[in-house]
């Protein structure tokens, strides 16, 4: 962990905010129900949408086969929120309806823009959350 912010919450985005900072930035949000079996990410799709999963559980698929679940607290779409790349995996919603709530590039940019702080803080979380994800694949291979 960083030195620079203390830890507030164990949610990956929201580590490093007070309350008020989070309900800020979930305030910007877009809450979404995702039907039963439905898709949230097409793989290759353009997008650039950054995700959390609020309730439910979300699959990974490529190529029609589940990598992995995803539940509360989990973020998705990171990569191509960061450098609008093409989506790299499908996501869907298994058996029963999930909920996400999902941030516009823009939107949110434009949003951290105004504040130094939370910016910093919000790029510390998204960078740790990314070297997370690295080390658990290299784990893996």
């Amino acid at each position: 962990m960083n030195k620079l912010f203390p830890q507030h919450s164990d949610h990956p985005l929201f580590r490093y905010f007070t309350d008020d900072e989070r309900r800020k930035i979930e305030k910007i949000g877009e809450v979404k129900t995702v039907r039963a079996n439905n898709y949230l990410i097409r793989a290759r799709e353009l997008d650039s949408r950054l995700y959390t999963v609020e309730e439910g559980h979300l699959d990974i698929v490529a190529k029609d086969t589940v990598l992995a679940t995803v539940g509360p607290g989990d973020v998705l779409g990171e990569v191509s929120f960061i450098d609008d790349s093409p989506r790299t995996v499908s996501v869907r919603a298994g058996e029963e309806n999930a909920v996400v709530r999902g941030w516009n590039k823009k939107t949110l940019s434009e949003a951290l823009a105004f504040d130094p702080q939370l910016l910093a803080k919000f790029s510390v979380a998204l960078c740790e959350l990314l070297v997370e994800r690295l080390r658990d694949t290299a784990r893996r291979v």
